[in-house]
């Protein structure tokens, strides 16, 4: 076993291929498997199963599958060794022990990560024991934040000097380059400097519960309130949402998210028990974070702050989240207020009260895009009106997030609001459908394989591998009928010689071993394709046994194909009195001999 072999087989020892998907997918066992919404692509009932005796992946909508690996290597969009060793982080492995050094150039995800980790903690213990934070603890103290919350949040401090986080993070060996690829320090006129300084820290996770940047509050009189990591490596700030680590477990429970604006709203709302609530990190809603919530819930409840840049941000949740077949209400408090004001003087129980007072999603556009053309407008405007909200109805369609058989549902509730009969609002709809339907199918997320003309063989050859796959222990036998090298397709061809060599090698295997060699997604995905295209209780030995008799009839066949040429030869070239080659003389003589009935008769004797 080859050093990478060896670390592969700890890592895989070490973590499970379900708590690894559940990090990004809720999941619902059934039976032997545990089933999901796919997170490589928009679906609104589960295609997406993980074999947990296996330990693979599979969708069924998109194609997409394999090991652990593969999905790490897809869910961060990294090549196979940052996916080790991010799987290694996780694991306690330590993968420069027995893997080649990283070539120089730009740091690594995980190294980004783990610079992030260390800087969680040096923030915290400036919060909690600086003489220097006093001030930040005493802001702390009075947002009503409890230090239960900051503790679980792992709120920090960033000290007013240039150079405090760089001195401390130099002795710990990290580098000035780490430091400023994960945006801890940057390059002025001066030279290097922190990024944060005098802040209120925030540390960002992702799903994964890994440290991937942090947003830092002003606690003096900087004109920029919030700042946040810039985007790198491994934080996009349109991909991750805040407090998502803390609140996926509660978002699959209650079949919801509360999406609120700000860090402190986030607390807030986590002190008050409200755990399913997250944050948008100083963006509008994103198709990506929209994606995100979908994974765990159903439905989303839209708390933004009631000012114009709060409702340009909730039209914007309606837009981005009705298409991703996300359910969307929003609501607001009362007297302007955020939610961290909101709990300051209210109960848990009031805030409930404003939980359900949320409006559906079109309710509030047709009510804001009126407001915003004016109560009394003419004709025009009016039209202009319904004319927004049809085009968010027919979004919606299109994307599959309304079944066509359930378009009553929205048209009539749509119908009643703008005042429209049924019928009208209905032949509307049908004509923003025919102008914003796209011309043809988008293509699939994952490339579809070219269909090859399927011959007896090639059944034959494929019924063995998908056997083989699930049964390693049948291939004894088929070994002598089973030959990768005739496989045609070129990806069938490679699995076939990883399962004969892996056959030949140790007898029985994992399928999970095999998937550790496929470094290549699509490999994965096709290896996982053929093992679960027959129920696992199927008969196996019966396939190979079968498919066996057929690959034997094959070459039966052709052998006799090739004597009926040889015989032709020789007639033609006997007729015409012509000399022919010694050595298909020879094999023809072998022909006759073997197909005479005297030679049969002579070997029985």
């Amino acid at each position: 076993m080859s050093s990478l072999e060896a670390i592969k087989a700890e890592i895989l020892s070490r973590v499970t291929i379900v708590d690894v998907v559940r990090d990004r997918v809720s999941l619902r066992q059934r039976g032997g498997r545990w089933l999901g919404l796919c997170p490589f692509h928009s679906e609104k009932t589960p295609s997406f199963h993980v074999l947990a005796d296996k330990g693979f992946f599979k969708c069924f909508g998109c194609g997409r599958g394999g090991d652990v690996f593969t999905f790490v290597q897809l869910a961060e969009n990294v090549d196979f060794k940052e996916a080790l060793r991010i799987l290694a982080d996780r694991a306690g492995v330590d993968v420069q022990l027995s893997a080649r050094p990283r070539p120089a150039g730009e740091p690594g995800r995980a190294d980004i990560a783990r610079v992030c980790e260390w800087a969680l903690k040096f923030f915290r213990q400036e919060l909690t024991r600086s003489e220097s934070a006093a001030h930040a603890r005493q802001y702390v103290a009075g947002r009503s934040i409890s230090a239960a919350i900051a503790e679980r949040f792992g709120l920090g401090f960033a000290a007013g000097q240039t150079d405090a986080l760089l001195a401390a993070a130099q002795r710990a060996g990290f580098t000035p380059k780490l430091l400023e690829a994960a945006d801890l320090v940057r390059t002025g006129d001066g030279g290097l400097y922190c990024t944060f300084r005098n802040r209120l820290m925030f540390p960002i996770h992702d799903v994964m519960n890994r440290v991937i940047g942090f947003g830092g509050r002003t606690l003096a009189d900087d004109p920029a309130k919030y700042l946040n990591t810039r985007q790198n490596a491994l934080f996009d700030k349109g991909r991750n949402l805040y407090g998502i680590n803390h609140a996926r477990t509660a978002i699959t429970e209650k079949n919801r998210s509360i999406l609120v604006e700000g860090y402190t709203d986030c607390l807030a709302a986590h002190q008050a028990g409200f755990t399913e609530t997250v944050a948008t990190l100083g963006t509008a809603l994103t198709e990506n974070q929209a994606d995100i919530l979908r994974r765990y819930a159903e439905s989303v409840i839209v708390l933004f702050d009631a000012d114009a840049a709060g409702d340009a941000a909730a039209e914007r949740a309606i837009r981005v989240a009705m298409p991703r077949h996300l359910t969307v209400r929003l609501t607001r408090i009362p007297d302007g207020k955020d939610p961290a004001e909101f709990f300051q003087t209210q109960s848990a129980e009031k805030f409930i009260g404003v939980l359900n007072s949320a409006e559906d999603a079109l309710e509030f556009k047709w009510r804001r895009t009126r407001q915003r053309m004016g109560e009394e407008a003419d004709g025009r405007r009016r039209r202009e009106a319904i004319d927004e909200v049809f085009e968010l109805v027919a979004d919606a369609l299109i994307a599959g997030a309304v079944p066509d058989v359930d378009r009553g549902t929205i048209v009539d509730p749509v119908a009643r609001t703008v005042h429209m009969t049924p019928a009208e609002a209905e032949k509307l709809l049908r004509e923003h459908l025919r102008r914003r339907r796209p011309s043809g199918r988008s293509a699939t997320v994952v490339a579809q394989r070219v269909p090859q003309p399927v011959d007896a063989e090639q059944a034959g050859l494929t019924r063995m591998l998908e056997a083989l796959l699930n049964e390693p222990a049948l291939f004894d036998g088929c070994r002598d009928v089973f030959d990768p090298d005739r496989i045609a397709d070129p990806l069938d061809r490679r699995i076939g010689h990883m399962v004969r060599r892996m056959a030949e090698e140790y007898g029985e295997f994992h399928l999970s071993e095999l998937l550790a060699l496929c470094e290549q997604p699509e490999l994965a995905a096709r290896v996982t394709d053929l093992a679960v295209r027959r129920p696992p209780d199927s008969n196996f030995a019966g396939m190979i046994e079968s498919a066996r008799f057929r690959l034997e009839e094959i070459v039966r066949l052709r052998r006799a194909d090739e004597h009926r040429d040889d015989l032709a030869f020789v007639g033609e070239n006997a007729r015409q009195g012509s000399r022919f080659l010694g050595p298909r003389k020879s094999r023809v003589i072998r022909t006759l001999s073997d197909s005479s009935p005297e030679s049969g008769s002579a070997a029985n004797t």
